[in-house]
């Protein structure tokens, strides 16, 4: 009621002339009734609108509100009589009469106020760029100053101190355009009311992260085409009432808007509980425009299917309304949001309903990219489509790089990744390849196809500031900017959407199918990521990849050797380093003139690795070999192509190397084994791999606590319900019979268990897996081979366990 009656007194004020013709009375009434509580729930509402459309029919020519379609039949010049305004179709008149409005009246303020001219900025941020400007300043007399005096290391000094400056007032700049995309958000639960009134529908809109900030430029691009899902989301998604009601869901349906960071980017997601889309259906429809044939149909994934929604001229509405069947929208949606860098994909289950997810850059002004060469031409390609590297060896080209159907195909770990060769995707002539240079692939993906684009050369990364085309280049789809690099060339900032879609790649059912093949051996094999090196190129060594916080390439003459001790000076700090061939039987390296150092932490400190050559970085799986090389430092073996590989415990390796900074640690061991004869400190695990269960029970039981295995999920049931009391649960996520998620799930239901913490062990989840695992009450994510985050974990669960018990 005071919603109605807010919109008529908005209509009221836009059309002051007549407003006094107007009778209000069934909107007072209500009013009243609601003030003295004897309004009664249900009761058909007033229509607010017509009233006002209604006063303007006596003029001879009307005046532009009665241009609005409001009522089919023409009225009395007269103020009309309540009777006519209740007994009139209710729903559907405002609907027709506030959208039209209000997209004027949202374009009268754009043209008047202009807001995307003005913007707000906190005055800390000001500040903050004020106190960057000084330090500017101060960099730039310094740097005049020693070019005078020609000092070299007082010029590498300045030129350090600046480029810090720079990078600080860069990030400073690019915070005062990120705008909450509360902004956008506000609008739809308008939206939503109004459109499910006029279907006859009942639904709520739940909004999540509106606090989110993304860049100004992409909340003002992103409005529409949001409004275009969730407007889609009601029509077509959610089923009346009464078909809910009749297939056991409530009757009002949910639409969930969530916004959140994933992996650098924002994540949007538009999900509805409503009937799902059928493939099937999909398929026959498509089929029926001309858009596929009955071959391609045939053969067509249910995930491809899907994505049909996305193709020109394509709807599925059964006639064409005001508000949907006119096949206009969501290849305009993929078009927009792809121009913005980003991209959009659809996932339904039939019954259940349909999730539209939405990835975008944070900022379009300045973003970070792979400079390379292709056709003797620089280009930029932005890291965000970047997935991987990959550098072929000659002596692999032939066996690793296949022609399937006229085009090339990659052997990437067990999948073919088709190849785009960047010169002749750009018209330029290919350079005869003789067969004895290395292929140098960049892995992208643009929405849901991911593809190998070979160039010639692989350049340094830089952050390039964006600059639109001009007229002329605008019509080339491969082209989605230009930028100036360091040296002063222009460089053309690669598309990777339009490349894809000019080499008619699409997502292969293959793909899908060798990641469910993944997931079936992660479940049973325990998949794991690890990054494969040769320290002699005779032994091939692993690290596992959850363990790594970065790998940098450097000089040999970079490390100095002071005491016996090997140091790198980077990046303004000490980085202590550590050789294979010093802490465990390993052959010496060969002397490199670059080499690679993986930098891990321990104990708050940063340590680096030194591994001359870098293999590659795989998923793998099979069973750990944990007795052939039984040594310290060495948490097992396994055969990786044909090599007797060796999988390195990081922190055994930096313990041999230096155990004096394990003293301490030691210490409190024994002191802790000597507080638990007293005080116990109980564990349950759940990890279905026996390798896993002898690493994470070893130092575990060495931390002093007393641990219980289960096989799986089940098994830990079963040995909750026999009696085991753990004060802290540690579980695996993929594992047979019950998964880690499934087990989680089952013991925060059980009143007997749901006050226990659990930590869900992993190789490398992704955020929506963590956000899944979250959803069902774990408590804490951990990588399964750090030793020294999963202890300080247990022992900080185990603390809050403990004193919220002496607390009750």
């Amino acid at each position: 009621v005071m919603l109605r009656a807010a919109e008529l007194l908005r209509q009221l004020l836009e059309s002051v002339d007549h407003s006094n013709e107007v009778d209000v009375t069934a909107h007072t009434t209500k009013l009243d009734a609601i003030a003295d509580g004897s309004f009664v729930a249900g009761q058909a509402p007033a229509t607010e609108p017509a009233p006002v459309a209604q006063a303007a029919a006596p003029a001879p020519t009307p005046p532009p509100v009665a241009t609005t379609p409001v009522a089919p039949a023409p009225v009395p010049p007269a103020a009309p009589a309540p009777e006519p305004q209740v007994t009139e179709p209710e729903v559907a008149i405002p609907v027709a009469v506030a959208e039209p409005r209000g997209e004027v009246a949202n374009n009268s303020r754009k043209s008047d106020v202009g807001p995307e001219l003005n913007i707000r900025v906190p005055v800390t941020v000001l500040d903050r760029l004020m106190n960057l400007a000084g330090e500017l300043v101060l960099g730039r007399n310094q740097l005049l100053q020693t070019i005078e005096t020609g000092d070299r290391t007082a010029l590498e000094s300045a030129a350090a101190g600046l480029d810090q400056v720079t990078s600080e007032l860069q990030e400073a700049i690019m915070q005062t355009r990120m705008q909450p995309i509360g902004n956008v958000f506000g609008k739809f639960p308008r939206i939503v009311r109004d459109l499910s009134a006029k279907l006859g529908k009942q639904c709520e809109l739940v909004v999540e992260g509106r606090e989110v900030e993304v860049d100004k430029s992409i909340i003002e691009a992103i409005s529409d085409p949001l409004t275009h899902l969730i407007r889609n989301s009601v029509d077509h998604g959610l089923e009346p009432p009464a078909v809910r009601t009749a297939a056991g869901k409530r009757s009002q349906g949910t639409v969930v808007l969530r916004a959140f960071h994933q992996a650098g980017k924002v994540r949007i997601d538009i999900q509805d509980d409503g009937g799902g889309i059928n493939p099937a259906v999909i398929r026959e429809k498509a089929q029926q425009k001309g858009l596929i044939t009955a071959e391609q149909a045939a053969t067509m994934s249910d995930r491809e299917s899907l994505r049909l929604i996305f193709a020109p001229g394509f709807s599925t509405a059964a006639k064409v309304t005001d508000v949907s069947g006119r096949g206009v929208g969501m290849d305009v949606v993929r078009t927009n949001i792809e121009k913005l860098g980003g991209a959009v994909d659809i996932e339904s289950t039939v019954g259940a309903g349909t999730t539209i997810k939405i990835t975008l850059p944070l900022t379009l002004a300045i973003i970070p990219s792979l400079i390379v060469q292709g056709g003797g031409q620089c280009y930029a390609l932005p890291q965000v489509n970047i997935v991987e590297l990959v550098r072929v060896r000659a002596d692999e080209v032939s066996s690793r790089v296949s022609r399937i159907k006229g085009s090339d195909v990659l052997r990437l770990r067990g999948s073919l990744l088709p190849l785009v060769h960047l010169s002749t995707a750009l018209g330029r002539e290919e350079q005869p390849r003789t067969g004895k240079r290395p292929l140098h692939v960049v892995v992208v993906e643009a929405g849901q196809v991911r593809y190998g684009l070979v160039v010639d050369e692989m350049h340094d990364s830089e952050e390039i500031v964006v600059k639109p085309l001009g007229r002329h280049l605008k019509q080339c789809h491969y082209i989605a900017g230009a930028t100036i690099l360091g040296d002063g060339h222009v460089a053309l900032i690669l598309d990777v959407s339009g490349i894809s879609a000019a080499a008619n790649l699409r997502v292969e059912e293959g793909r899908d199918n060798q990641h469910e093949t993944l997931l079936e051996a992660d479940a049973s094999d325990n998949l794991q990521t690890l990054l494969l090196f040769h320290n002699h190129p005779s032994e091939q060594f692993a690290i596992p990849m959850g363990l790594v916080s970065r790998i940098e390439r450097v000089r040999a003459d970079q490390i100095d050797s002071v005491g016996g001790q090997e140091l790198l000076q980077f990046r303004g700090a000490t980085l202590t380093l550590m050789r294979v061939e010093s802490v465990i039987k390993a052959r010496p390296a060969d002397v490199q003139n670059r080499t690679y150092v993986v930098v891990f932490d321990l104990r708050g400190r940063e340590i680096g690795l030194v591994i001359p050559h870098l293999e590659d970085i795989r998923r793998i799986s099979g069973e750990i070999d944990v007795f052939t090389f039984n040594e310290k430092g060495v948490a097992g073996s396994m055969v990786i192509d044909g090599h007797a590989t060796r999988i390195l415990d990081l922190y055994e390796l930096s313990r041999l190397a230096h155990p004096e900074w394990f003293v301490e640690e030691v210490q409190t061991v024994t002191t802790v084994s000597t507080s638990s004869r007293h005080q116990s400190r109980r564990l349950l695990l759940a990890e279905d791999s026996k390798f896993f269960q002898r690493q994470v029970v070893g130092f575990l039981e060495n931390a002093g606590f007393e641990v219980t295995v289960a096989e799986d999920g089940q098994h830990a049931i079963e040995l909750l319900e026999g009696g085991a009391d753990p004060q802290v649960i540690i579980t695996d996520i993929e594992m047979p019979r019950m998964d880690g998620l499934e087990f989680c799930r089952r013991v925060k239901a059980d009143q007997r268990w749901a006050h226990l913490p659990v930590i869900a062990l992993t190789s490398l989840a992704g955020t929506e897996d963590i956000r899944r695992g979250y959803e069902v009450g774990v408590s804490d994510y951990q990588v399964k081979m750090d030793r020294e985050r999963l202890i300080a974990s247990v022992n900080e669960h185990l603390k809050a366990v403990t004193s919220g018990s002496k607390g009750a």
